[in-house]
């Protein structure tokens, strides 16, 4: 989970780059699947971990992890034109890219504190 949310942030500054300089087709084909390739990563990742740590609890806290799965589906289609508007094609793809980068730590410290954080529920302690 962690290599893909690192090198994720590299091919869609590309996905943005590969229309704006005019490149092949085939590569922004090859951009989109290897995106792809991240994204499915990232959620079997997240939703191993999800499963794992809320045991008994697992199939409300999946519940969960969809609906914001769907509202990023449903909300961030709507945010790019606005952003490609003002930016431009490569730089709004950049700007994606850099929050992508800011979120990086994210699972890090999943990893690291997320057991302490799990004490602090009464549906997860002890888990």
């Amino acid at each position: 989970m962690i290599g893909s949310a690192i090198i994720m942030p590299v091919f869609v500054a590309f996905y943005g780059w590969i229309p704006d300089a005019q490149w092949s087709v085939y590569l922004l084909l090859v951009a989109v699947a290897i995106l792809g390739v991240f994204l499915i990563l990232i959620s079997i990742s997240l939703s191993s971990y999800v499963v794992d740590a809320f045991g008994l609890y697992s199939a409300s806290a999946m519940t969960v992890v969809l609906i914001v799965r769907c509202l990023q589906g449903t909300l961030l289609p709507l945010a790019i034109p606005p952003l490609v508007d003002a930016l431009g094609l490569g730089y709004g793809f950049v700007f994606l890219a850099g929050f992508c980068l800011v979120l990086v730590p994210l699972p890090c410290a999943v990893m690291r504190y997320g057991k302490k954080w799990r004490q602090n529920s009464i549906y997860t302690r002890g888990i």
